[in-house]
């Protein structure tokens, strides 16, 4: 299987000359969305990315320019969707059901044509992500929390090659942008990672559970 990616680049934010592949969330202003706010940019590069190239194009967006997007714009757009459909909830961050429950508010609201929900069943969770890529939307996978104690976390791999660990995370969301028999490419912190999807399903059945470690399903009404 060749990997298969969205069929159009991710959103770049700029701040003092760096550039992100999507959000980044040290850079938001707020100080609890800068330790908690990884769903919330995760949920802003979704909803960013179907109003650019999907059927997504709603007025909560208007005015915000082609890449880059200016880091200040952006922060704007996450506090503003925050505010109104995405709460987070210090020290958790953002539930899973509320991200989906905030989402489909959005879509309600602004009449997109997309139902959110979160959770696919575990033997069906990379057939998933792969019809998700497939209908050109972006998928927000978590990285759930350790059971019963926090010891654990899942490697991540830099760029585009390569088999060295450059970090690892738990309790995270990230956003998956392409797929192949062996990795998930993903966007988080700004930048792109990859993750091994035997690490993950070892993650998920050994350190977490399937009702974390998961995605946000997100089809065309």
């Amino acid at each position: 299987m060749a990997m298969l990616t969205l069929r159009n680049p991710s959103p770049v934010v700029e701040r003092n000359g760096e550039r992100a592949t999507g959000g980044n969330q040290r850079w938001l202003k707020s100080s609890s969305a800068q330790k908690y706010g990884c769903g919330l940019v995760a949920a802003t590069d979704l909803l960013l990315y179907l109003h650019r190239y999907g059927e997504g194009e709603s007025p909560f967006f208007q005015g915000i320019p082609q890449d880059p997007v200016p880091w200040e714009l952006y922060d704007f757009c996450v506090s503003r969707l925050g505010k109104r459909y995405l709460p987070l909830l210090p020290p958790f961050g953002l539930n899973a059901w509320v991200l989906a429950a905030g989402l489909n508010r959005y879509f309600g609201t602004y009449r997109l044509p997309y139902r959110a929900r979160w959770c696919v069943l575990p033997g069906e969770l990379w057939q998933k992500i792969q019809t998700m890529l497939s209908w050109d939307i972006p998928v927000i996978l978590c990285i759930g929390v350790n059971f019963p104690f926090p010891k654990h976390q899942l490697p991540l791999y830099p760029g585009e090659e390569g088999r060295r660990e450059g970090g690892s995370t738990r309790a995270h969301y990230v956003t998956v942008t392409g797929m192949d028999e062996e990795w998930l490419r993903i966007s988080s912190w700004g930048r792109v990672y990859r993750i091994r999807r035997e690490d993950f399903d070892r993650y998920r059945k050994r350190h977490s559970c399937a009702l974390y470690s998961n995605i946000l399903w997100v089809e065309r009404r």
